[in-house]
């Protein structure tokens, strides 16, 4: 207070106990918080340096959780993957148990040597009059032409009607070739202008000459030959490939003035019932049949027309459109006659009554057929214009590609195409297709024996039975009957004439039930397998389902792992290659150890993926690791800017009580200085 005044001891004492007293309060806060700095104001540098470091640690407890919820879900792909490779292991258990059983059903018949026997069913049997051959020596199934036989019929270099040896592009002859320019695989070709445009024979020729010419300067001349059809004078351009690969040379006639430039679509529309009732087109051709289905006749008549043309109806009305040729409208290829029967007659752009240049192409000659033998077939081209030897080395050549390896063709002396087998067997050898019938004639089919060594007809039977049909029939001698074991677990129906005379008696051998049971249960094992990988969650989170998990490790996002299957592909039994089996899928040995393998390499997948996924979860723990003691590091450094030592302020606080205690006397002893200087008054 302004209006006190004191003297110099007594304000001495005063301010050290007001310094005293502040201290004191500072120590307690101290005493209070356990911090030697509580605000900036304490201490700036040490505050804001372990505000700071205390902010990051916060930063980074908080990612703890996501690493251990990582870690959970990371258990739990693993104890689904455990379940899984047990699952795994339980189905090459089963597989194995089918591998060693053998419990096949077995019959047993009375056979002699007239006997025939037909067996069905099982694996894969299809055995029709399976007899003894009169020849221990067996016999050969062999099928052979009903002629001598030259390869398809070839038309000659000077007629376009039918196939040549190699496919054909055929140009149908008109005066605008003159002076025009056509396209060969994309190789423009000049033709010069005609000398006699009335000659068209000598004209053609011409047109022959410079396309030759052409092909030379393309280097085209030896895939091509070019010859006029001396009828129709139509240029034919044959390609020198023969058989059914062979491609017809692209031509096109765009700089033709009867086909190119100026020429104008045209169309014509029929109500399918006057097409019914009508009888031809002008012009050549084919007869179509209309019957009463207006799709099939479009079908048929866009085929019978070709490519110059399309052909479209609408459910009532057929209508045909195509490209004007020169002064040649539509109606003068398509016309009809009047009603009278169900026929109409196309022709096609090329066929007579049609102007203007047109280009045809037409496939090479082959014939085609199918040779069958046990279960292996084989399809077969001959190319025409082959040499008979060369047709001998393809025939050959095409069935040891397909497998028939026991098959082989041959010519005898008198040009008669044989296809035989190498050796004597209880095979069927039949030979189908477009033109089985023309080269062969009705005989298309042979049935084999096989060469036996035994004497008594049920061990010639054994014989044949175990030399061609193994993994498939066991059979064996029953005292002196014919025992057949049905190695598979589907039915064997076995029909026995034992006289054979065509009265058969059937019967059924069954199939091996603990293999069927045991395919049940692979299934029942596989389909577990799923229902344990949809069921390895946590939190919302399969990663067996191929679901991706996301863990971050600091505070800016920069470190991170993804956690993922391989390929991102969920583990089940459709990604591990196991599908469902039927019984007769365990019917062979070899085909239970192609499962066993299989089952092998899923199990090989699962153990590589636990080992991924171990990997992730050794890092992700040594990160949760790092991250605890890095919080305890920082948490430590900011105590140290921060926390009091208790000790010392106790200490402090103890004399600071004792400097106030003296202070206090000590102003008490100023005061009554004072008091006694008074008194003198």
């Amino acid at each position: 207070m302004s209006g006190i005044t004191l003297s110099a001891g007594v304000r001495q004492n005063l301010l050290s106990l007001q310094n005293t007293a502040d201290l004191m309060s500072t120590t307690q806060k101290r005493l209070a918080t356990g911090k030697e700095v509580n605000s900036a104001l304490d201490n700036p540098t040490n505050f804001f340096t372990a505000s700071s470091l205390q902010a990051r640690s916060n930063d980074l407890n908080s990612l703890m959780d996501s690493m251990s919820n990582g870690i959970k879900t990371l258990e739990a792909a693993d104890n689904g993957l455990t379940a899984i490779t047990k699952t795994l292991e339980s189905m090459q258990s089963t597989l194995r148990q089918a591998r060693q059983d053998k419990s096949f059903s077995t019959q047993s018949f009375d056979v002699n040597d007239k006997s025939v026997l037909s067996l069905s069913g099982g694996k894969q049997v299809d055995i029709a009059n399976l007899s003894l051959s009169d020849s221990p020596n067996g016999k050969k199934a062999t099928v052979t032409s009903s002629a001598a036989y030259t390869g398809p019929a070839v038309a000659a270099s000077t007629s376009a009607a039918t196939a040549g040896a190699g496919a054909r592009a055929v140009i149908n002859y008109h005066d605008d070739l003159g002076g025009s320019t056509i396209s060969i695989d994309g190789n423009d070709i000049t033709i010069g202008a005609f000398t006699d445009a009335t000659d068209d024979a000598a004209s053609a020729d011409e047109a022959i000459a410079d396309i030759q010419a052409g092909l030379v300067s393309a280097g085209l001349d030896s895939q091509y030959t070019v010859s006029r059809d001396t009828t129709t004078n139509a240029i034919i351009i044959e390609s020198a490939t023969t058989g059914k690969d062979s491609v017809a040379a692209d031509v096109n006639l765009g700089d033709v003035t009867g086909t190119g430039a100026g020429a104008t679509a045209a169309s014509a529309t029929y109500a399918f019932s006057d097409i019914q009732a009508a009888t031809d087109v002008t012009g050549g051709g084919q007869t179509i049949n209309a019957n009463n289905d207006i799709d099939a006749f479009t079908s048929q008549l866009q085929e019978a027309m070709g490519d110059s043309v399309v052909v479209s109806n609408d459910g009532t009305n057929v209508t045909i459109s195509t490209v004007a040729t020169g002064s040649t409208a539509l109606a003068s290829q398509v016309q009809l006659n009047g009603p009278d029967g169900n026929e109409i007659t196309a022709v096609s752009a090329a066929a007579d009554g049609v102007d203007g240049a047109t280009v045809s192409t037409m496939d090479a000659a082959v014939d085609e057929f199918s040779v069958t033998y046990g279960n292996a077939t084989a399809n077969i081209t001959v190319a025409g214009g082959a040499s008979t030897a060369d047709t001998l080395a393809s025939i050959n050549s095409q069935l040891q590609a397909a497998g028939l390896t026991g098959v082989e063709a041959s010519f005898d002396d008198d040009g008669n195409l044989s296809i035989a087998a190498k050796d004597p067997a209880s095979k069927a050898l039949s030979i189908t297709g477009p033109d089985a019938s023309a080269i062969f004639g009705s005989t298309t089919t042979d049935t084999g024996a096989a060469a036996t060594n035994s004497e008594k007809a049920v061990d010639r039977f054994v014989e044949v039975i175990n030399s061609e049909y193994k993994g498939q029939l066991r059979a064996s001698n029953d005292n002196g009957k014919l025992r057949i074991e049905n190695l598979s677990t589907q039915d064997l129906s076995v029909s026995v004439d034992k006289a054979g005379d065509g009265n058969k008696t059937t019967s059924t051998i069954g199939g091996n039930t603990v293999r069927a049971d045991l395919a049940n249960q692979f299934n029942e094992l596989r389909d577990q397998l799923d229902k344990l990988a949809d069921d390895a969650s946590f939190n919302g989170i399969n990663l067996l389902r191929g679901d991706s998990l996301k863990i971050t490790f600091n505070e800016t996002g920069t470190s991170d792992i993804d956690i993922q299957t391989k390929g991102g592909k969920s583990i089940n039994a459709d990604t591990l290659k196991l599908s469902d089996i039927e019984a007769k899928t365990l019917d062979s040995d070899e085909t239970i150890d192609s499962l066993l393998g299989t089952v092998k390499d899923a199990v090989n997948t699962i153990r590589s993926q636990s080992s991924a996924f171990g990997s992730n979860l050794s890092v992700v723990q040594n990160r949760q690791d790092f991250t605890k003691n890095m919080m305890n590091t920082l948490q430590t450094g900011a105590d140290k800017l921060v926390l009091a030592d208790t000790n010392e302020e106790a200490a402090n606080m103890l004399a600071l009580q004792t400097r106030q205690q003296l202070s206090s006397t000590a102003l008490s002893m100023a005061s009554q200085a004072d008091q006694a200087a008074l008194r003198l008054f």
